[in-house]
């Protein structure tokens, strides 16, 4: 696979330098939740839409739905970019948002550690496992997708990976870049980069 010109958006990520580490094979620029209006995003191969929460003056994370507002540019990405794009956490609830996917609070206090994640449908990113472990730090989920997304693997919990039926776009609601024993969400991660880049190479969206 060539080396791929990838943007990231960062939504205050605390691991943020941990995704620049997991995409190092590749060339990377990170720009802020802010600046997403004034980039030029269609002038790169791959766009990564971070966790983490655009926070308050105290500090607290903005959530999504109380504060659509402040996601408007990263929303208003998903729905037009020609560009294939990648959510991880927030990212990938912001995906779902912006095509009409219901999000709902499942956890009182962040759900944190290594979990596990079973295959809905058979898909080369999931390299063949049924059920895949993977690094979650969240309150919320995806409990319901819009008919444009389809679910590659989900927890009691709810969708864990999407994917869009004719765009290629995924959302991942772990964190690959969280590197640990036992964790697959790193090769999950590469593997839809390598999906990306096939389809991206033969202008073929991803298959539904």
């Amino acid at each position: 696979m060539k080396k791929l010109n990838i943007l990231i958006i960062d939504n205050d990520s605390h691991y943020k330098q941990r995704l620049k580490d997991l995409l190092k094979a590749h060339n990377t620029t990170i720009i802020g939740h802010d600046e997403v209006r004034f980039a030029d995003t269609e002038q790169y191969d791959l766009i990564v839409l971070s966790g983490g929460g655009i926070p308050d003056e105290t500090g607290r994370r903005r959530s999504l739905l109380r504060f659509t507002h402040f996601y408007h540019d990263q929303i208003e990405l998903v729905r037009t970019t020609k560009r294939p794009i990648i959510g991880i956490c927030l990212g990938c609830e912001l995906i779902g948002y912006a095509f009409g996917s219901k999000l709902s609070r499942r956890f009182k206090e962040r759900r944190k550690g290594i979990f596990t994640i079973a295959a809905i449908r058979r898909d080369p990113i999931m390299g063949g496992r049924q059920e895949a472990r993977v690094f979650q730090s969240n309150m919320w989920m995806i409990t319901e997708v819009g008919e444009e997304l389809s679910v590659i693997a989900a927890s009691g919990e709810g969708a864990e990976i999407i994917r869009h039926r004719t765009r290629p776009i995924y959302g991942v609601q772990f964190h690959p870049e969280r590197k640990q024993g036992g964790n697959d969400g790193p090769a999950i991660f590469r593997n839809i980069i390598r999906e990306l880049a096939e389809s991206a190479s033969q202008h073929v969206a991803p298959k539904s």
